[in-house]
C-alpha cells in the first residue's frame, strides 16, 4: 500500500507541475478538466478495447520490450560484448576442460591423499629450506672457483707465452753467438 501511495503522489505533484489536461470534447480554454491519472486511465481502457479479439496486437504488446530492447542503441554493443566473450570462452575451453579433469582426479585421489601415513610424514621444509639455502652457496662457490680457475689459465697462458718468447730470443741469441764463435775459429785456427 505505501507503493500506491507514492505513486499518487508522485501524480498529483505531476498534476500541479503539468496542470490539467483538457477534454477532446471541450475546448482548451473551458473550466472542466481532466487530471493526469483520468488521462492515463481513460488510454489504457482506450488500449484494452481496441486491442481486444486481436490476438496479433495482443501479441505484439507483449513482446513489446524486446522490441524496445533491439531498437535500444547500446544492443549492438552488448551483442558484440555477448560474442567477445563467446569468442574467449571457446578459446580456453580446452584449458577448462584440462583444469576440470584434473580436479576430477584430485577427488578421486583424496581418500588416498587423506590416509593416515600421509598424515603422519615428517615435516621436512626446514631442511629442504637449508638445502636449498647450502646449494645455492655452492653454486656461487664453484661459480667464483671457475672464475678463478679461468683467470689462472689465463695468466698461466700469457706466462707460457712470456717464458716460450723469451726462450726463443735466448735461442737467436745464442744461435748469433755460435755463429760468431764459428767465424772466429776458422780464423784462429788458420794463424
Amino acid at each position: 500500500m505505501e507503493a500506491l501511495d507514492l505513486i499518487e503522489k508522485r501524480i498529483d505533484n505531476l498534476n500541479r507541475i503539468l496542470g490539467t489536461l483538457p477534454s477532446e470534447s471541450e475546448p482548451t480554454n473551458s473550466a472542466a478538466t481532466e487530471t493526469l491519472t483520468d488521462s492515463l486511465l481513460s488510454a489504457s481502457t482506450l488500449l484494452s478495447s481496441a486491442t481486444s479479439g486481436r490476438e496479433a496486437i495482443n501479441q505484439f504488446t507483449k513482446r513489446s520490450a524486446e522490441l524496445e530492447k533491439y531498437l535500444d542503441p547500446n544492443f549492438v554493443e552488448e551483442q558484440q560484448d555477448l560474442r567477445a566473450k563467446e569468442v574467449y570462452l571457446q578459446m580456453i575451453a580446452p584449458e577448462l576442460q584440462e583444469t576440470f579433469d584434473q580436479l576430477e582426479e584430485i577427488k578421486k585421489l583424496e581418500p588416498t591423499l587423506g590416509a593416515e601415513y600421509f598424515r603422519s610424514m615428517p615435516n621436512v621444509t626446514d631442511k629442504l629450506k637449508a638445502m636449498n639455502e647450502t646449494t645455492s652457496d655452492l653454486t656461487q662457490k664453484n661459480d667464483l672457483l671457475e672464475e678463478s680457475l679461468t683467470l689462472a689459465m689465463q695468466r698461466y697462458d700469457e706466462i707460457h707465452q712470456t717464458l716460450k718468447d723469451s726462450l726463443s730470443s735466448m735461442n737467436d741469441r745464442i744461435s748469433r753467438m755460435e755463429e760468431r764463435m764459428n767465424k772466429k775459429k776458422p780464423l784462429n785456427e788458420d794463424i
